[in-house]
């Protein structure tokens, strides 16, 4: 049997779970087989995952080891599922910040920061890894998130060996040189061309869909208000909905197109199942809902599927309606075919409604971005709102990568022979209409940050010359050697990496963290804390963690991991018991360092009422009356908090305290946080 199985995985398929491998797959299994570490580039939707898929199957018939890392704990969510169905639970294990099982298992799924703590700290779960799967590789160019990622690829051993998916960018011969320099040979797998083409369209003011050519001629010849329309349009001023409740199309005057004729047109070209992209929470939910006010798009026994999945569901999580806000409302749109995702739903919400969509149970789905990289599920066809988006700074345009992200969504490959995207455009001048072009996308540039946690553990594993080569290995310095003074500039120079080390490294002497290189007790704790290390390292050290109750132990995590989106709604505040020992603290660092790099960039304290009561078992309905808080984003706060409480437990090592924190845990993780419907 494992002969047959060694031979099976020397011999490139030509088929693989019933479909025709494209010559790029069959190429990456090549290299895949002789155990070369492979970079794909491929668009969305042209089957990265077999290969992904193939690579497990290899390793666990082998007896090896891999993890496999994606960018947010939906997509980990989504493949811990998918490879428990195709190889067992018992060779599947997940690691996240709020969930861990099976850890031993051959294939472990975590996202990319837990594997990047887990190679900083030296952790022994990594033990006989031969393989690591970088989903998403291209989140190396993400503001935020990009030095995650380049630090887990930067610290993994060389002898395992790397497989790194990612949507089209132009550089990624580049990024392949750079993973080769630091570890070992790469083979690279560019691809171009999409399995399932894409149309782009754009619908106007006079309700018809063209292409861009087409756009402004159309505008032109649009038929005027009471003439005619044209087959598989709108006339200027009307809207009709497919399926609405009464059997009878609805006409309407309208000064301007909105969701509903750009709906409407889908349903009646059999463009269905739509994901329509709206790029903000209450605009995703009020578009649905005024659409579930007369169109439905399920048949009798579509909606008997509909409810028994959501019976069964409530009952293997052991929730009842009364505990998912807004159930009726909900329920009410899912069986009419519709329904949204954002993060401010809660993560049983998402799921459910993934796993409708999956079954084509779903026919339009009002979303915001975080669906294009949060699931992996093909749609017929893609719609945008709007093609312009808030960044936190102010309105801008989409990039082409955050386009293609989305669009790429259209196009099931082996359903559709082409995926639809529609834009809905108004008011705009020629120059103006956006030119999509999947060969013109911007490359990934390295996004490296020196954080105090990593000075603290590359002094706790380096030599001060170690570190200076080490700084040199980046994917930044990378950049800086191979590129033109004008390139470079988009990264990160090895000079200002050092010096930024070096000013952080001074600062950590100040402080008492570190001795020259050799790490202090508070250099031991830091080592183990990832979030606002400096400032939870200066509670634990000055006692507030012992002197806490769990419930104000979990507040006080909340307040630390919490960001407030853009726009959310203001708390009233009320005394909280560890205010005072923060803003004591606050001000010493800020008199340690006045350059500011030391004081939490952000501390959000009006979150901890509500996380509180949660801790002190109120009802999520008691705490949402009181506290303008979306329920999905209660949810994710008590799971963050739980990480950073497990790495505070790690950091302190003393039993007693120990305890208290794990008290804490055990408050938070109760109902529809608990519930992961994997």
């Amino acid at each position: 049997m494992a002969a047959r199985k060694r031979q099976r995985h020397n011999t490139i398929p030509h088929k693989y779970k019933g479909l025709i491998l494209d010559d790029f797959q069959q190429q990456a299994i090549w290299y895949l087989q002789r155990d070369i570490s492979t970079l794909v580039s491929a668009p969305t939707g042209t089957g990265k995952t077999l290969i992904a898929d193939f690579l497990v199957e290899k390793v666990v018939d082998a007896g090896e080891r891999l993890v496999y890392t994606a960018p947010v704990k939906a997509l980990v969510n989504q493949k811990y599922r998918e490879f428990m169905r195709q190889h067992g639970r018992q060779n599947i294990g997940i690691v996240t910040g709020d969930v861990s099982h099976h850890q031993e298992a051959p294939v472990v799924v975590m996202t990319t920061e837990i594997l990047r703590n887990m190679l900083l700290g030296e952790d022994e779960r990594l033990a006989g890894t031969s393989w690591a799967v970088f989903d998403e590789i291209h989140y190396l160019d993400h503001p935020e998130r990009g030095t995650v990622w380049e630090e887990a690829i930067l610290f993994l051993p060389e002898n395992i060996h790397i497989l790194g998916l990612s949507a089209t960018i132009p550089n990624v011969k580049e990024i392949g040189a750079w993973v080769e320099d630091i570890h070992q040979p790469v083979a690279i797998v560019h691809h171009q061309e999409r399995a399932v083409p894409l149309r782009h369209m754009y619908f106007n003011s006079h309700s018809q869909a063209v292409e861009r050519q087409d756009f402004f001629q159309a505008m032109v010849e649009a038929p005027s208000i009471g003439a005619d329309t044209k087959a598989g349009t709108l006339g200027p001023r009307e809207i009709s909905l497919g399926h609405p409740r009464s059997g009878q199309q609805r006409r309407q005057p309208r000064e301007t197109t909105n969701h509903l004729d750009l709906v409407s047109y889908v349903a009646r070209n059999r463009l269905f199942p739509c994901l329509y992209f709206v790029f903000s929470r209450d605009g995703c939910e009020a578009k649905a809902k005024e659409l579930a006010s007369f169109a439905s798009y399920l048949s009798p026994q579509d909606k008997e599927a509909v409810r028994v999945t959501l019976r069964r569901a409530l009952s293997a999580a052991e929730l009842t309606t009364q505990d998912i806000p807004k159930y009726k409302t909900w329920e009410r749109q899912l069986l009419r075919g519709i329904g949204v995702h954002h993060a401010g739903l809660l993560p049983f919400v998402r799921e459910i409604t993934e796993n409708l969509l999956e079954r084509r149970l779903l026919k339009v789905i009002y979303a915001t971005e975080t669906f294009a990289v949060g699931v992996n599920m093909p749609v017929r066809t893609v719609c945008f709102d709007t093609l312009a988006k808030h960044d936190g700074e102010g309105l801008r345009s989409l990039t082409q990568q955050e386009y293609f992200q989305m669009a790429g969504r259209a196009g099931r490959r082996g359903r559709d022979r082409q995926g639809t995207v529609i834009s809905r455009i108004e008011h705009v001048k020629p120059d103006q209409l956006p030119v999509w072009n999947e060969d013109d996308l911007e490359p990934i540039h390295s996004r490296i940050n020196i954080s105090f946690n990593l000075v603290v553990n590359l002094l706790g594993r380096f030599t001060a010359n170690e570190i200076e080569t080490l700084l040199a290995r980046t994917l930044a310095s990378f950049q800086e050697r191979s590129k033109s003074p004008r390139e470079s500039s988009q990264s990160r120079s090895f000079r200002g990496l050092m010096a930024d080390f070096n000013a952080k490294w001074a600062m950590l002497q100040l402080l008492g963290y570190v001795d020259g290189t050799r790490l202090l007790s508070r250099g031991r704790i830091c080592r183990r804390i990832y979030v606002q290390e400096i400032l939870i390292t200066e509670l634990i050290a000055g006692g507030l963690i012992k002197e806490l109750e769990p419930w104000d132990l979990a507040g006080l995590a909340a307040a630390i991991v919490h960001s407030p989106r853009s726009g959310a709604p203001s708390f009233s505040l009320s005394p909280l018991k560890w205010m005072a020992a923060v803003d004591l603290v606050r001000e010493r660092l800020k008199k340690a360092d006045p350059n500011g790099l030391m004081v939490p960039a952000s501390l959000y304290p009006p979150i901890a009422p509500a996380i509180t009561a949660w801790a002190q078992g109120a009802s999520l309905s008691s705490i949402l009356k009181k506290h303008p808080l979306d329920p999905g984003d209660l949810v994710s706060v008590c799971r963050q908090s739980i990480d950073l409480l497990r790495q505070i437990i790690t950091a302190i090592g003393e039993e007693a305290n120990q305890y208290r924190i794990g008290e804490a845990i055990a408050m938070l993780d109760r109902g529809v946080v608990r519930v992961n419907m994997g």
